[in-house]
């Protein structure tokens, strides 16, 4: 088989378009058109079904396409997987990171790294933490920095810091309660895919206590401001919520309940040998999280 009549399909089946394809591959749009036609007939199948104004895979391309995207996805993992043997003080790492650990515990790792590895390129994406796990296992990113979710046997997982999670409210609900005295409560969760979201959930299943009446939150400012508004309490670490609390946006409340949310650093063991990645995860060990 001719594998650059079978990238040409795939661009073609990903795009549905003989011309976007060309695009992306940098070749004219005949010459796309010729190497799928070459793959049909190798295979002896057509491989596409054209109308006016769409393009679908025919049964048989729908296969090949399943084969192809295994194998180019292979691809690219090899080719990570070298890059990742570069210097590192060349390298470049792809690090993602929920929004509040991005806030409030990346700085000091990242001025960690630049003191010790000045010349290390570093890429910075946001997401939940389902997310973040799931794009360092497709090798899009080198590491992560998540709340602890289960995780795959080719993980490795460093624990980089332990967080008091904290209930936070407009109402004046005294110093201290324990979860039980929150069933009836309105509460603010984030989105599925957060790491707090689950423990919170599993907490309150542990305890028997129904979570009933609760509003799905996209990130931890829009928590906030939902709290400020009185629409309902939050659990959140303590050292995101000091400041609001000192200007009495809202009240914090101690949870007897022992309400703690793991941090991890988390990577593929394929990238262990990565000389970038070490540097990185080094500058992480290091830091005051």
């Amino acid at each position: 088989m001719n594998f650059i009549h079978l990238k040409a399909f795939y661009a073609v089946a990903k795009t549905k378009s003989f011309t976007q394809a060309a695009q992306e591959l940098r070749v004219s749009k005949s010459t796309i058109s010729l190497q799928v036609r070459n793959l049909e007939i190798y295979f002896n199948l057509p491989l596409f079904k054209r109308t006016s104004r769409s393009i679908e895979l025919t049964a048989e391309g729908s296969i090949i396409f399943f084969h192809a995207e295994k194998i180019f996805s292979t691809a690219n993992q090899m080719e990570s997987a070298i890059a990742d043997l570069s210097s590192a003080q060349s390298g470049a790492l792809k690090i993602g990171s929920t929004r509040l650990f991005a806030e409030h515990i990346l700085p000091s790792i990242i001025h960690n790294l630049k003191r010790n590895s000045p010349g290390l390129k570093l890429q910075l994406y946001t997401g939940l933490s389902r997310e973040i796990l799931k794009k360092v296992i497709d090798f899009e990113y080198h590491a992560g920095i998540n709340g602890r979710v289960p995780y795959p046997d080719n993980i490795i997982c460093k624990q980089i810091s332990k967080q008091k999670l904290c209930f936070i409210t407009k109402d004046d609900m005294g110093a201290r309660i324990r979860i039980q005295d929150l069933s009836d409560y309105p509460l603010i969760l984030g989105e599925e895919g957060s790491a707090t979201r689950e423990y919170i959930i599993r907490e309150f299943s542990n305890r028997n206590v129904p979570l009933n009446n609760f509003i799905e939150s996209q990130n931890p400012s829009a928590t906030k401001q939902m709290v400020q508004l009185g629409m309902g309490g939050a659990f959140l670490p303590a050292y995101s919520i000091e400041e609001d609390v000192k200007k009495g946006r809202f009240n914090k409340v101690e949870i007897l309940d022992d309400m703690k949310l793991y941090i991890d650093l988390i990577y593929l063991k394929e990238r262990k040998k990565s000389k970038a990645l070490r540097s990185f995860i080094s500058a992480v060990l290091q830091a005051p999280v």
